[in-house]
């Protein structure tokens, strides 16, 4: 009944609040005497009409006012408290609103880096490559989708395991240094690791899984993950966007320039796509420009039909 009290006096009181209060007078004599005691101090120090003792009513008033001043500091700090715990509230109530309507809605939010055929992007995508990440990456996990191919060097963090989604595998690592080529429109599938380890599963067979080893290489034989030495030295031409090849099956050379500039190849009975072929050349370069060079170590001429189409003959 103190807020009651003071309420009363400062005018702030509701009818309600004052029906409450002198109801509670009527009961309790300590509350009613207090009432008369403050109605006779503001009114001799001329708040209210009447004649006593000023010296008195000057004591009392002070008492008034002491308690006017504690209740009106403590109200301010109560709805400056209340304010600022609302503001804070909305705000976190917001953010949290926001981002779960959105995930609600949108779903989690992707950042997808594209690569155009025959061009490379600063995170290292070669060709018509593809790198999706969730905008919660680092946060939550370290998940990426992959379609196509990338080197990746990757900061250890025990806590968050690199994992690389390329659609019927998954590849897990710690921190390691390794090649991948997994394009969902080719039955190829390799990853050499150059350094760390990685682990490989295929998601539709738990059984079908390898944990690679330095200058390992894994890679798809009937349909089967397999283990074999790797023969991967060109981690530091992919840097520079340089594809370097030794003594490879001329037409594993041709399926790869096919699935890094988006064409598709005709070849012919008679071009020998078997032949070892070493050399090097630019990601980058053009299409025609990789043919010229590829022309210099292997017999064969070619024919571009259209920009997604190419006869090689002999």
């Amino acid at each position: 009944m103190e807020e009651l009290l003071t309420k009363y006096f400062t005018g702030e009181i509701t009818a309600y609040e004052k029906k409450l209060l002198f109801q509670a007078m009527d009961t309790d004599m300590a509350l009613r005497e207090e009432f008369y005691a403050l109605q006779n101090a503001i009114a001799i120090t001329g708040c209210l009409k009447g004649e006593e003792d000023r010296s008195i009513g000057e004591t009392g008033y002070k008492k008034f006012s002491g308690r006017l001043l504690k209740y009106r500091l403590g109200k301010w700090m109560l709805h400056s408290c209340k304010y600022a715990a609302l503001v804070c509230l909305v705000a976190v109530g917001a953010y949290f609103l926001t981002r779960y309507q959105l995930m609600e809605e949108l779903g989690e939010h992707y950042t997808e880096i594209s690569a155009p055929s025959g061009q490379r992007v600063k995170v290292n995508l070669p060709d018509g490559s593809t790198l999706r990440y969730a905008a919660s990456f680092n946060d939550k996990n370290r998940d990426v989708e992959l379609k196509g191919a990338t080197f990746f060097d990757v900061a250890h963090n025990a806590d968050k395991p690199f994992r690389i989604l390329t659609g019927t595998y998954q590849i897990t690592v710690l921190g390691t240094r390794f090649n991948v080529m997994a394009y969902p429109e080719s039955k190829r599938f390799e990853i050499d690791l150059v350094e760390g380890s990685v682990q490989v599963n295929n998601a539709n067979d738990p059984t079908d899984q390898l944990i690679l080893c330095p200058h390992e290489q894994a890679i798809l034989r009937n349909n089967r993950l397999w283990r074999q030495a790797s023969e991967f030295d060109n981690e530091e031409y992919l840097k520079n966007g340089i594809v370097s090849f030794k003594s490879r099956p001329f037409g594993e050379i041709l399926d790869n320039v096919a699935l890094w500039q988006g064409v598709r190849f005709t070849v012919e009975k008679d071009v020998d796509i078997q032949k070892s072929v070493t050399g090097k050349f630019r990601q980058s370069d053009s299409l025609e420009s990789i043919l010229r060079v590829l022309q210099s170590i292997a017999d064969f001429r070619y024919k571009i039909i259209d920009e997604k189409h190419v006869t090689i003959y002999r």
